[in-house]
């Protein structure tokens, strides 16, 4: 009966419905029972005594398998049970795998893997989640579509009342058009103009026919602005590029999605990465080996090799020497002939040459173990394991995470393409952006005329079309010191100017939507307190300016400096005082 024992396990592995595969820890494959070659389509015969990596690591379908048995073999201890997916031919198939080693005595000298086939378990759990998947997703659609119903009723109540306030501000408005066009008739109305009242004041001594016109000058709020037009643009924009080069294996958001800090953009395909991940593992492990090896270089296998042949060859000159003396003494007792002497002369000859052959290739591999070795093995094996880093913080890449929470927006650009499931894309291309909507900007261009009178800092408001009623404060955050490319071409430069806006309320903010346009005011020149005269009160020539003071009842002719120009009025920087009456010429 114990002869047959060998026959009765073999039978048992055979009939298994699950696979059993035994790998020696230099990769080859001593056992594969029929129930593990048709799980993966190898042929019996084939199988056992190859390499693992010539059946496994060449094949992309077989990844998640291979890397469990890698696992094992590195920590040379069994691994719980993991479950995988495996593809064969046009077929995929889940397995559950369980790991142990295979002892001798106390010294492990194999692996051994055991493979359940779960597919139809897996398949059959997966239909029962699409099911639950879709009653649920049909309960969220009907909810969606009553909050829809209940939210067009608010927004009909909502437009009910606002044509009701938009016909009542309209009749206010012609209320107010007509009193207004009233008073222009009745007194012009000059908002240019310094605030002064306009008086006749006493005879001048210059023997003047009559009273000269003058005005007094009083301080008064005066600003300058600027006109532009632009677009609404997020506050601020990030750009998300591909950091390796790879396929879309799956998109997860969409343009006008709104995300997290840290929600999962894109996947990207990660099949060449684990085989370059599990190649840096092996070359990983050869590393750390060979360095374990030379770093106890005096106790390795080639040093214990080197040695015995080493002494090999002296014990065989010892030898060659007590037959050559043998000899000689029984050539001198003419018991042998000369030629035997010689013949064991010429076998000590090869002898010493065999040792000093051996000493001199013990002294070669005892150099392979010295200080410089050492560090080129130590240098190699470092480089295996910031290579085997390197390639796992790539597999962790390959998850493109959103670095700002905002908007998605579609990549713009001649190449730019839709991020579609199965589409390349190279290291460093843009996939896409996040908006960051939180803080809105306008983005404006000015001419080369007026871009010197702006700057960073500057005050300014929009308004526009598309937000009727809604005026919005903001500041200058950006002046481009550079014309764009394209108004270069039209013949006409334009700067860049880039205006920030406000923290906006909830109300506010609804209103307003990226891309709209916007009538940009800015306030390029502010001055609380300034001095206006009319225009017709100024004289000029030869680059300077003075106007006629009335100084009790005489005018005398002061100089003055010019700052801004409105429509009728001009500013005065230097050279009069709040009060003084100055004489409107003639």
């Amino acid at each position: 009966m114990t002869s047959r024992d060998p026959d009765i396990y073999r039978t048992l592995l055979e009939n298994l419905s699950d696979g059993v595969v035994v790998i020696d820890f230099d990769g080859s494959v001593r056992i594969a029972n029929a129930a593990f070659c048709r799980m993966f389509g190898f042929d019996p015969d084939e199988a056992i005594g190859s390499s693992f990596g010539e059946l496994f690591i060449a094949f992309e379908g077989f990844d998640g398998f291979t890397q469990i048995v890698i696992d094992a073999v590195a920590e040379r201890g069994d691994i719980a049970r993991r479950v995988t997916r495996v593809r064969v031919g046009e077929e995929r198939r889940s397995l559950s795998v369980a790991t142990s080693c295979l002892l001798a005595g106390e010294e492990r000298v194999a692996v051994i893997v055991v493979v359940s086939d779960i597919t139809e378990i897996r398949e059959l759990r997966e239909t029962e989640l699409r099911q639950a998947a879709v009653i649920e997703t049909q309960l969220g659609e009907l909810q969606g579509a009553y909050r829809d119903l209940e939210a067009r009723n608010e927004a009909l109540s909502a437009l009910t009342k606002r044509v009701r306030a938009a016909r009542g501000a309209a009749m206010l408005f012609v209320m107010v058009l007509f009193l207004a066009i009233g008073a222009w008739y009745v007194r012009p109305l000059d908002l240019f103009s310094a605030t002064a009242a306009r008086d006749t004041g006493p005879a001048v001594e210059a023997g003047a026919p009559g009273a000269l016109p003058t005005v007094t000058v009083q301080p008064r709020d005066f600003r300058s602005t600027i006109a532009l037009g632009g677009n609404l643009a997020p506050g601020r924009l990030a750009e998300i590029v591909s950091p390796i080069e790879s396929h879309v294996s799956a998109a997860h958001v969409a343009p006008g999605d709104r995300v997290a800090v840290g929600d999962p953009l894109v996947d990207l395909d990660t099949g060449q990465l684990a085989a370059d991940y599990r190649r840096a593992q092996v070359d990983h492990i050869k590393a750390r080996d060979r360095l374990v090896e030379i770093e106890d270089w005096e106790n390795s296998t080639d040093m214990a090799r080197a040695r015995r042949a080493w002494r090999r060859a002296k014990i065989a000159l010892d030898d060659a020497e007590r037959h050559l003396g043998r000899t000689a003494f029984l050539l001198e007792q003419g018991l042998v002939p000369a030629s035997q002497h010689e013949d064991a002369q010429r076998q000590r000859q090869n002898r010493t040459l065999d040792v000093e052959e051996a000493r001199r290739e013990l002294e070669a591999v005892k150099a392979r173990g010295d200080d410089e070795a050492k560090r080129v093995v130590q240098l190699e094996a470092r480089t295996a394991e910031e290579r085997l880093r390197a390639q796992g913080r790539k597999l962790e890449l390959a998850r493109v995470r959103a670095p700002i929470a905002g908007v998605v927006m579609a990549a713009e650009g001649p190449g730019a393409r839709p991020l579609t499931k199965g589409r390349r894309v190279g290291q460093g291309e843009l996939m896409l952006s996040i908006a960051d909507l939180e803080r809105l900007s306008v983005v404006t261009r000015v001419d080369e005329v007026d871009v010197r009178k702006v700057e960073a800092g500057q005050r300014a408001w929009i308004t526009g079309p598309g937000f009727p009623g809604l005026r919005v404060e903001g500041a200058v955050t950006r002046v481009s010191s550079q014309a764009g490319r394209r108004a270069r071409r039209r013949g006409a430069p334009q700067f860049e100017v880039v205006v920030t806006l406000d923290r906006l309320e909830a109300s506010a903010f609804d209103r307003l939507r990226v891309g709209m346009s916007a009538y940009v005011t800015i306030v390029v020149h502010h001055r609380p307190a300034a001095l206006l005269v009319p225009i017709d009160a100024v004289e000029q020539g030869d680059g300077k300016a003075w106007v006629q003071v009335l100084a009790g009842t005489a005018a005398e002719r002061r100089a003055v400096e010019l700052g801004l120009t409105t429509l009728d009025s001009v500013e005065v920087v230097k050279g009069l005082s709040p009060g003084d009456r100055v004489v409107l010429v003639r």
